[in-house]
């Protein structure tokens, strides 16, 4: 009778063990496959529970701007936002950074143009589906700017190709300038500081009280460097005394973010609820609010309208859901003799993880007398030839002063890589998963503003990124 009973526990124990089993498969099954709307039932109460944590936004200021850096992206992010806005009486402008001229499934495109690359075909045709894709949020064609710059090579001009001395050439539009007759600037250049100088304008003559932003740790390049060049933008007005910045509110939102972990559900779930990713919702406070059966139905519409983008549709579709979220950006001010803290977004890399090295703790940037300090937290694991890339650009008077770039190999010396600002390399103290760089500024301007991040590498491998972030310095 023992024995039997034994045998009982044993079996159920065995099935209990094999129902949880097939319950945690489903789950990361549902998370990886992309046409998995019909699992999307099983979330709806994690979501629902998920967003009680975030506020709702409400605002009642009367100018949005919205930077897109391609086209869909106004769409994928802020459609109910565009929607309610403009219900309420807002004025709204999108302005779209690329063209998103080097991705698409060529759709009508047919008999190519003899004089018009692929990539600038490609281009205006972007550009007419985002004509089309904000007219049915509501938008009038005057409220819509296209600057024209290249896709894919928004990294680029962010740090290498910053100045007019050297202009960066596309691959897909085969110039070194926007070659869009509806581009912001004419034939702008492909240079970062001609970027700068369009937002500039445009933030200028339109001063918006809300600004949506790509979020600083979206993977795609475009979107996170769309982030630096507007942030950086905002600061040297704000610099050289536009005072109007200082009441702008400045919203960040995602679109890449990793397959699994963002966006949740591909394919299309309009009863379900976005919840930021786990892993931002510690360095950043998330807002967002309810969109109603009309708006969510005119954002799906406004995603058709993207025909070019076929190849990629359960992507797009995964964002058509019954709410919006927002990250509110982060400005870090220090003063003399404090500290800040930057910290590192966990798991928005797996490769340190995996090779247990080059993972990004976070930075304190340390402020005493005539110099700033740079203390990054890493992992010390293997492998010993991990590298640590410093970035720093700084401003005074709304200009840039210096751009620097410093490598730390091996952990044992750092090599500068680019700038000449700083007449030796900066000090050097090791310590078990620290290492601090520390700067002397006593001969030297002192600047009003930081921007920087780090990255890790092994060889031929990026490991890791911290977001790029500014540090408006109080002395």
């Amino acid at each position: 009778m023992r024995k039997r009973a034994k045998s009982q526990r044993g079996r159920w124990a065995k099935i209990a063990l094999s129902v949880l089993g097939i319950l945690i498969g489903c789950f990361f099954l549902i998370k990886i496959l992309p046409f998995n709307s019909i699992f999307a039932p099983l979330f709806h109460v994690y979501s629902k529970v998920y967003t009680k944590l975030i506020e709702p936004l409400i605002d009642d200021s009367e100018r949005v701007l919205i930077f897109a850096p391609h086209p869909d992206d106004e769409t994928l992010s802020c459609g109910g936002a565009i929607q309610k806005s403009l219900s309420e009486g807002k004025i709204v402008k999108v302005v779209f950074v690329t063209s998103g001229d080097s991705f698409g499934n060529d759709y009508e495109m047919t008999g190519l143009s003899e004089d018009l690359p692929r990539g600038v075909e490609l281009g205006y045709l972007r550009q007419k589906e985002a004509l089309e894709a904000t007219a049915i949020l509501g938008l009038e064609k005057e409220n819509v700017i296209f600057l024209g710059y290249p896709d894919r090579g928004m990294e680029k001009m962010w740090w290498m190709y910053r100045s007019d001395g050297q202009a960066y050439r596309s691959p897909y539009t085969k110039t070194d300038k926007s070659p869009y007759l509806s581009g912001y600037t004419l034939s702008a250049p492909y240079y970062g500081e001609q970027v700068i100088q369009d937002i500039q304008s445009i933030l200028e003559v339109f001063h918006p009280q809300i600004i949506y932003l790509p979020h600083p740790s979206d993977l795609h390049s475009d979107h996170w460097a769309t982030y630096n060049f507007v942030k950086e933008a905002l600061e040297r007005l704000r610099q050289k005394g536009s005072d109007w910045i200082d009441d702008a509110k400045v919203y960040l939102y995602l679109v890449h973010f990793g397959r699994i972990k963002w966006p949740p559900l591909w394919g299309y779930t309009p009863h379900l609820r976005f919840t930021p990713p786990s892993q931002l919702m510690s360095t950043h406070q998330w807002v967002g609010f309810e969109l109603d059966e009309t708006e969510i139905a005119n954002k799906k519409k406004a995603l058709d309208q993207y025909r070019s983008q076929q190849a990629v549709r359960e992507f797009l579709l995964a964002f058509v859901k019954a709410n919006e979220v927002y990250a509110i950006d982060n400005s870090y001010y220090l003063r003399e003799g404090e500290s800040v803290f930057i910290p590192d977004e966990k798991g928005e890399f797996t490769l340190p993880r995996i090779i247990n090295g080059g993972d990004i703790r976070g930075l304190d940037v340390m402020l005493e007398g005539s110099t700033v300090s740079l203390k990054l937290h890493h992992d010390s694991g293997i492998p010993p030839q991990a590298r640590y890339r410093f970035y720093l650009i700084g401003y005074s008077e709304g200009e840039v002063v210096f751009q620097e770039s410093y490598m730390l190999f091996d952990r044992k010396k750092v090599v500068r890589l680019q700038g000449d600002y700083f007449s030796s390399s900066p000090v050097v103290l090791r310590g078990s998963g620290v290492v601090t760089l520390t700067f002397d500024f006593e001969h030297l301007p002192f600047p009003d503003a930081l921007f920087l991040s780090v990255g890790s590498s092994a060889p031929q491998l990026a490991l890791d990124r911290l977001p790029w972030s500014m540090v408006i310095l109080e002395k």
